[in-house]
């Protein structure tokens, strides 16, 4: 009789606990078990918490539940405020994009548009300045291949009263530029999900932070999430955000608050652990567990599928889903970053898992996010070997810039701040070696397939950690066999450019100028010291010199001066740029007038060769210099 009655009670708990067993035998798609989640993750963290990353939250999901939640470090150092994962508000940067696309989702599902719709006319008159005749669809948008260059303006404002509602801000004066064919190149695109939001309000008659709280954040019991813009009026939210830092030498310092024009692209305030919900509701394959973001299982899973990939061995995009191969598994992914914080969501859907982190720190890359989910997931061990007869090294040899551009306004000189173009030379084992000065990037590259190159160098890059994924690199040829660029697959393709557009040329220029027009003002002082000393006549080439000289030095002084200004808030409007523009007009009439009183007086001084040729190589390094600010839209807005 006891043996019955203690076979019952085992029963009983068993029926009544039957996760208890199932969980405690769970573990990550990188084999670490469910109970080790902990001590694993606060070893990762403990080594970037406060050295590398003020404050960061990480939520995990297996198997339809929450496994782990944890907050490290400060959310607020003047405060000394933690870090919760439930309640402590972060900006979620681009992973907002992933409720844009998952809306966007919703309202095809509904029959309310195709991916193959043309959003062409939601751009209320913007059309006319499209570049190419073919129809973009919203696949395009999604898979960041509008064609649209990148345009930061007022993309992030620090005062509420520069804020834009969508439609305006989306209006054809500040519509980017069409610089590609649709479907042809990807270009990261900000302005490409927020045309996607405004066609959500279009359909829909609801703004789309309306929407998206109606349809996605309310059903999921998101309730530490908006997307307003205005958050800082909703009661009690600030009192728990995280104050973003940046950091200067060792000191953490704070950002001001900071609000998102781009609001369907990165306007997502949120808590990991509402994360957590979202990512739920992505791997709830069979509608079984209770967050459901679709009426059919299957718009699911053709949201989770590649809908472009520029080659069939490359990782691509998941209908706005960034693809990446960890180890065995497929991981679709998305990471953010705003002025002040960064996030990455990332769901290996075969494996129900999903991990989401957020840091209160600006452009994190010290490899906190990408070391979680390759720890946590896995990351490829194999070493790929070359296939024989694949010897395409020194056709893809060159310089490649990202087609992620800006070609319109003064954001154009971000290129030549640093050197951070790609550089592919062949190297001495038959594969090819990938270098980026600006982040100390160096990888070397096999040849597996015609003109597709993968990575054998073990150990991630600042690149990874930035979010790129650098394990393939895919070579497109025209019929010529000439590289007509070059692609990761993800985030942003590159094309190739010349050695006149590196930045060395543009650093040649202006260091030439600086010092050629130091000399000239040095030589003329002196000269004109000696001349007034003597009580001789200064020359008009002596006197044009000074003049070019003096010219030179201002125009090197607003060209320094506006570098400054655009470092210090890239978002800034192109209005605050025009009195550089003045500026370099008046500089410019200067340098010609001078010019004509030079060639007027030039055969009448015989002689003088030595400064005849200052002043010539002085006049070309001028002229290039004026070139230049042209070729960087500093000379018009």
């Amino acid at each position: 009789m006891k043996k019955l009655l203690l076979l019952v009670i085992v029963w009983v708990m068993v029926s009544l606990y039957p996760s208890i067993g199932y969980a405690e035998s769970l573990s990550t798609p990188s084999g670490i078990p469910t109970a080790d989640i902990e001590e694993t993750v606060d070893a990762i963290m403990e080594a970037y918490i406060e050295e590398d990353v003020p404050g960061a939250s990480v939520s995990i999901v297996q198997n339809g539940e929450i496994v782990f939640q944890k907050g490290y470090g400060l959310a607020n150092r003047e405060k000394e405020q933690p870090v919760h994962p439930e309640t402590t508000y972060m900006e979620a940067g681009s992973v907002s994009k992933l409720y844009t696309w998952t809306a966007i989702m919703q309202l095809v599902e509904e029959g309310q548009l195709t991916l193959d719709t043309d959003v062409r006319p939601y751009l209320k008159g913007g059309e006319s300045a499209l570049t190419y005749d073919e129809p973009i669809t919203v696949a395009h948008l999604m898979t960041h291949t509008a064609g649209f260059e990148e345009r930061v303006e007022d993309l992030t404002v620090y005062d509420p009263d520069h804020l834009f509602e969508l439609e305006e801000y989306l209006a054809p004066d500040r519509q980017p530029k069409q610089l590609y064919p649709p479907g042809d190149v990807v270009a990261y695109s900000n302005f490409s999900t927020n045309l996607a939001g405004y066609v959500v309000e279009e359909l829909t008659g609801m703004a789309f932070a309306d929407y998206v709280e109606q349809l996605i954040l309310t059903p999921l019991e998101m309730e530490h999430s908006t997307f307003d813009v205005r958050y800082d009026r909703i009661p009690g939210l600030m009192d728990e955000k995280a104050v973003g830092y940046t950091k200067k030498g060792t000191e953490w310092v704070a950002k001001p608050t900071a609000y998102i024009n781009d609001n369907p692209a990165g306007g997502l305030t949120t808590t990991t652990n509402d994360l957590a919900y979202f990512m739920l509701a992505h791997l709830n394959r069979e509608q079984s567990g209770s967050y459901v973001l679709f009426n059919e299982p299957q718009t699911l899973d053709t949201m989770h599928q590649t809908l472009y990939t520029p080659h069939p061995d490359m990782a691509g995009n998941a209908h706005g889903f960034w693809e990446r191969q960890a180890g065995d598994y497929r991981v679709l992914e998305h990471g953010g970053n705003t002025d002040a914080f960064s996030a990455l969501l990332s769901i290996v859907p075969d494996e129900q898992f999903g991990i989401a982190v957020m840091t209160n720190m600006d452009g994190e890359m010290a490899g906190a996010r990408r070391e979680l989910t390759d720890v946590l997931i896995g990351k490829s061990t194999e070493t790929p070997q070359a296939t024989d007869g694949m010897n395409h090294s020194e056709a893809v040899e060159g310089r490649y810039r990202s087609a992620r551009s800006v070609e319109t306004g003064p954001m154009k000189i971000m290129p030549f701040l640093s050197d951070g173009d790609s550089v592919i030379s062949a190297n001495q084992e038959g594969g090819i070696t990938l270098s980026i000065a600006a982040l100390g990037v160096e990888l070397d590259y096999v040849e597996t397939a015609p003109y597709l190159f993968e990575k054998v160098t073990e150990e991630s890059s600042l690149l990874d950690n930035a979010g790129m994924n650098t394990t393939h690199l895919y070579f497109k040829t025209n019929d010529a066999g000439e590289v007509e660029q070059l692609s990761y697959g993800v985030i942003a393709d590159e094309l190739p450019i010349s050695w006149l557009a590196s930045p060395y040329v543009a650093y040649g220029i202006t260091g030439g100028a600086a010092l050629f027009t130091l000399v000239g003002l040095v030589w003329g002082i002196v000269g004109f010291i000696r001349k007034k000393k003597h009580q001789t006549l200064i020359t008009s080439l002596h006197k044009g010199a000074i003049a070019w000289s003096f010219v030179g030095v201002l125009t090197l002084g607003l060209f320094g001066a506006i570098v400054v200004q655009l470092a210090s808030n890239p978002f800034q409007p192109w209005s605050n740029f025009t009195f550089y523009v003045i500026g370099f007009w008046l500089l410019l009439f200067a340098f010609l007038a001078v010019l004509y009183l030079i060639v007027k007086g030039w055969h009448r001084q015989k002689g003088f060769y030595l400064i005849k040729a200052f002043i010539v190589l002085l006049g070309c390094l001028l002229a290039s210099l004026f070139y230049l600010l042209f070729f960087l839209n500093f000379l018009y807005l």
